[in-house]
């Protein structure tokens, strides 16, 4: 996941990448669904995924074809998923907390023997 992503941007660009996914959840929302069967609930289980940022390419991807069989309705809405696909989940999100930004510290090895004096 960190590999699709350049970054995960917080503070403005942060939250407008929460205000962008909640759109698109008002967006998945609005979507017909399937009368009966696990149909009925993939548009819910988008929306949730979406909302949380988790596994966000997977539910932007879902979402997407999920409104390109809808397109006579929702075309409007169909740059939401592409934008959340290339802009990623952003740092308010689960998968900031899984694949984000990470603090690598290198244990000390012999290097520091030449600043010590020999005792």
């Amino acid at each position: 996941m960190q590999r699709l992503f350049v970054m995960f941007p917080d503070r403005a660009p942060g939250v407008g990448l929460v205000l962008l996914r909640l759109g698109l959840c008002a967006a998945v929302l609005t979507l017909p669904t399937a009368p009966t069967g696990w149909l009925q609930l993939a548009p819910l289980a988008a929306a949730c995924l979406l909302l949380v940022g988790a596994w966000t390419p997977l539910a932007a991807v879902a979402v997407l074809l999920m409104m390109g069989l809808h397109a006579a309705s929702h075309w409007a809405w169909l740059p939401l998923p592409v934008a959340v696909l290339l802009l990623g989940p952003g740092a308010y999100s689960l998968d900031a907390r899984r694949f984000g930004r990470r603090v690598l510290r290198r244990s000390p090895r012999g290097d520091d023997r030449r600043d010590h004096p020999k005792e």
